[in-house]
């Protein structure tokens, strides 16, 4: 079995020049220009926003339709589609639950303990 060839860090200078060439690359176009940094905080209070004026459950499924692998795909999972697949996960365990519930002749559950049962195990995964 061969050894794992060991890589030297480059230097100040090599990083120097490759980020000259990057940067030369970027003003002819050959190299997309860099993406500014998403929000987070800031994105996920506007889609709320807008949501609440314009959200549609039709248009959701056809989106999460969109965000999740196809079957059979050969690319990797990204973490974006393992953030609607948990979606999926908890609109499925959120109905077990109150089916279980209705099931047992209840109506009324203990916010804790759904939590505990219910999101945190799938938030885990």
């Amino acid at each position: 079995m061969a050894a794992k060839k060991k890589y030297k860090k480059l230097t100040n200078a090599e990083k120097k020049v490759n980020k000259e060439i990057r940067e030369e690359l970027r003003e002819k176009g050959i190299l997309p220009p860099v993406k500014p940094k998403l929000n987070r905080k800031k994105f996920a209070e506007e889609v709320r926003e807008q949501w609440e004026k314009d959200g549609d459950i039709f248009y959701l499924i056809k989106g999460l339709r969109w965000m999740i692998p196809s079957e059979g795909s050969k690319q990797k999972v990204t973490p974006e589609q393992i953030g609607a697949l948990k979606v999926m996960k908890l609109a499925m365990e959120i109905k077990k639950f109150e089916e279980n519930l209705k099931a047992k002749g209840e109506n009324q559950y203990n916010g804790m303990e759904f939590y505990k049962e219910i999101i945190a195990p799938v938030l885990e995964l």
